[in-house]
Order: C-alpha cells, then sequence, then structure tokens
C-alpha cells in the first residue's frame, strides 16, 4: 500500500491487530513469529478467541477444523460452490462465496445448538434445575413451539454420524468435555424420551458442545465451521470449473397448462 496516498479514518479501536510501520501484531504477537512457530490451527484459536490453545485444545480445535472439510453434492454449500463456479469458470471466488452464503440455520450451524447449550445452562445456574430437568424443560418448550431441536439427526446417518462420534472422542480423550457437553447429552436424551424419535447428534450439534468447550461464542462458531468447510468448496470450485462449461438441472413443470393472452 503506497503510505502516501493512504487515509487514516479516525474512529476505529480494535484489540485484534496492532500494524504500523513495520509491525503486525496479532493480539500482541508479530504475524513473523506467528509464521515460524505456530500452526494454522493455533494461529486461527489466537486470532478468535485472543489467547493461544494449549495443546490439548489444539489437538480438539484440529478435529474442530477437520469435521466438516466436504460432504459431496449432498451438502448444498459444495452444490452452490458448483453451480455459482460453473458459471464463472474464470475464478472460484464467486463459487466459494456462494457456498459461504449456504452457511444457515439448518446446515454447518453449530451456533444453534450453542445457544440452547448456554440457555440450558443458564436455568441451571440461575433457576436451580438439575441438567435433567433443564434439559426436559428445552425438549418441551421446543415441543411446544413447533421449533426445530438443531444439532439432531441426520438422513445419512441415521444411526450415528461417524463425524459427531468421532470427534466427540477425541474431545474426551483431550479433557475438553465438561457441563456444556454434558447437558447437551441430557437434551439428547430428553428430545428421545419426549418425542420417540431416535436422532444422533450430527456433527454440528457435536461442533457446537465441543466449541463451547474450548470457550467460543455462538456468534464465532458460524465463522468456524464455514473454515473447515472451505477446503471443500475450493476443491468443488476448482473441479467444477475445469470440467463442466455450466451446470443446469431439469425441472418439473407443475403450473397451469399453456395459455394465450387475451
Amino acid at each position: 500500500m503506497d503510505r502516501e496516498k493512504s487515509i487514516t479514518v479516525p474512529g476505529y479501536e480494535s484489540a485484534i491487530t496492532d500494524v504500523g510501520f513495520h509491525k503486525i501484531n496479532i493480539r500482541g504477537y508479530p504475524l513473523a513469529d506467528i509464521i515460524r512457530k505456530l500452526t494454522f490451527t493455533e494461529a486461527v484459536f489466537l486470532t478468535i478467541r485472543g489467547e493461544l490453545p494449549t495443546e490439548k485444545q489444539k489437538r480438539v480445535m484440529d478435529a474442530v477444523l477437520c469435521g466438516i472439510v466436504d460432504h459431496g453434492l449432498f451438502a448444498p454449500t459444495s452444490l452452490a460452490t458448483r453451480v455459482v463456479a460453473s458459471a464463472a469458470p474464470d475464478s472460484i471466488m464467486p463459487g466459494v462465496a456462494a457456498g459461504m452464503l449456504t452457511v444457515g440455520a439448518v446446515t454447518v450451524s453449530p451456533q444453534d445448538t450453542a445457544v440452547i447449550i448456554e440457555e440450558a445452562l443458564r436455568m441451571v445456574k440461575e433457576e436451580g434445575l438439575s441438567q435433567k430437568e433443564a434439559a426436559t424443560k428445552t425438549v418441551e418448550d421446543h415441543k411446544a413451539k413447533r421449533k426445530r431441536m438443531p444439532g439432531l439427526g441426520h438422513p445419512l446417518h441415521p444411526t450415528g454420524d461417524p463425524r459427531a462420534i468421532a470427534l466427540k472422542e477425541v474431545a474426551v480423550e483431550n479433557g475438553v468435555w465438561g457441563e456444556k457437553g454434558d447437558i447437551y447429552d441430557e437434551i439428547h436424551k430428553a428430545f428421545g424420551e419426549i418425542t420417540g424419535k431416535k436422532f444422533p447428534i450430527n456433527i454440528d450439534g457435536m461442533m457446537g458442545c465441543v466449541l463451547s468447550e474450548l470457550g467460543f461464542a455462538p456468534k464465532e462458531m458460524a465463522g468456524i465451521a464455514a473454515l473447515s468447510f472451505m477446503p471443500g468448496m475450493i476443491a468443488h470450485a476448482v473441479e467444477e470449473s475445469e470440467t463442466i462449461k455450466l451446470r443446469v438441472a431439469e425441472c418439473k413443470y407443475t403450473g397451469v397448462s399453456e395459455r394465450k393472452l387475451p
């Protein structure tokens, strides 16, 4: 950047990055030292949380970032990436951006589980409920309001999401599992008892549990989940742009028959 032409805009403050002449510090650490000494996982943890992870936290964060690197064309994230990449093959960025925009409440959504966990723990600490009572109240409230319970069920993994199972194993092995994960286990159990539906905890739900245990806020989790999915989006965008000229789909028409204007 040309310093003679740069414009300083007053009024901004940030505790994340300190940038100046020959200086780039991330949370107080010189970026050059981060490049020399840290893994990408450590740098992500530091940038978002503000402090370096312990070795065990780093191992679990690694597992989280591996959690949803791709799920084929079954995921709307990959599908949106490919459709847009086929229409804009000169750069993968429109496709990747399209994939990012599918990150929402139905898919790639650990933040929704984290919100449920926070509310259930509030009931325990402020209302004096047991974890089981808080879990029951949470499920009954969702059922009464006909709200979807986040983090449960998957059409391709009806008896157990292998990604969620593996992530929990890594978290437990490294001591990154406590009351937040436990209370969601209680919610999962109460959901089955109250609704009669035996849905497994899916990867989004497990990421919500584990990221909560790592100290991340719900708002941060959607970005971390998108970061996990980024390698798959890049790979799909490149493959699509190099092999497909323009992706289209057949659509069955269900409207009125052809007619003439009066």
